[in-house]
């Protein structure tokens, strides 16, 4: 069977292929029998046409009506041909493990965070998006949802190789944390629990619930500052029951337990009075932020990266 290269180098059928592999040949056989039938009948209906009699008009009739077969069997087996290519194309992103594709990330949160009763996991460097989410993220607070919160925060190495020092994160994180902390009220905030990791992230991920939505970085230069910067590009939620949703939940579990320190609400609730009392810069909102971090008990040192570098 006769194969092609697209651009990218991969193998794919030719045009008689694919419609073997697709199961068209029946209709592909009608469409050369009609287009047959229609030639002859035309042809017939021209040899008769000087006698302008009741046989010319019955040609003419004839192969007007397989000419309108023919087009709409052509039009259908069109249609066919490009829906296979799509149900091959949905197939496939489907082995992977993506249920759905998304460009809205907000929104799809937005819709997801309304029905969220569980679980609420959120992993990111500068947490924008989720910032934008804190009257959601106070409201699943507020019904008792268990919410886990990973950052990537700027005294880290991980943060200004990224970023360098002119990333203003500090807002986001205050945001989120007050909104997690008034959506509690006066309950305990024991399944509440921000940690702080040292480690490179590849993608910003989100676990509402079972769902797993999450999308990887495209990293280009900024245009203000000409620093490298990650960008989001795509959205796509994961089965729950596909290697690629164990894989991303996995590695939320391995950065979580690596993360050396966390927030102490008692100690951020007497943070929050001076941030809000205080006219402080970045430095010194980060400064506060920082010195309500305590260690986390039994947490996986990370490995050097010269240390890798070394056994390599």
């Amino acid at each position: 069977m006769a194969r092609e290269k697209n651009r990218g180098g991969r193998e794919r059928l030719g045009f008689l292929g694919r419609i073997v592999a697709y199961r068209l040949q029946s209709n592909v056989y009608a469409l050369l029998a009609l287009s047959v039938l229609t030639g002859v009948f035309i042809l017939l209906y021209l040899d008769s046409s000087k006698s302008s009699g009741f046989s010319a008009n019955l040609w003419l009739a004839i192969s007007t009506s397989l000419m309108a077969s023919v087009l709409v069997l052509a039009a259908e087996t069109f249609v066919k041909f490009r829906q296979h290519q799509n149900d091959l194309f949905l197939e496939g992103i489907s082995k992977l493990g993506i249920s759905n594709l998304h460009f809205d990330r907000a929104g799809l949160l937005n819709e997801l965070l309304e029905s969220c009763d569980r679980a609420f996991w959120a992993v990111g460097y500068r947490h924008i998006l989720t910032r934008s989410l804190v009257q959601q993220v106070e409201a699943v607070a507020d019904r008792g949802v268990s919410i886990r919160l990973l950052i990537v925060p700027p005294w880290t190495e991980s943060f200004r190789l990224v970023y360098g020092g002119h990333e203003r994160v500090a807002d986001n994180y205050v945001a989120i944390f007050n909104a997690m902390v008034h959506g509690r009220g006066s309950a305990s905030m024991d399944d509440i629990e921000v940690r702080f990791v040292n480690q490179p992230l590849f993608n910003d991920t989100y676990k509402v619930d079972d769902k797993i939505v999450t999308g990887p970085y495209m990293h280009n230069r900024d245009r203000d500052h000409g620093k490298i910067t990650a960008n989001q590009f795509f959205t796509y939620e994961l089965h729950r029951s596909s290697r690629l949703h164990e894989m991303v939940l996995g590695e939320f579990e391995t950065l979580w337990d690596m993360a050396e320190q966390k927030l102490d609400w008692s100690q951020y609730i007497s943070t929050m009075e001076k941030l809000r009392v205080e006219d402080l810069n970045e430095a010194g909102r980060l400064e506060l932020l920082s010195a309500a971090c305590v260690p986390v008990r039994g947490s996986v040192p990370a490995v050097d990266a010269a240390d890798d570098a070394l056994r390599a």
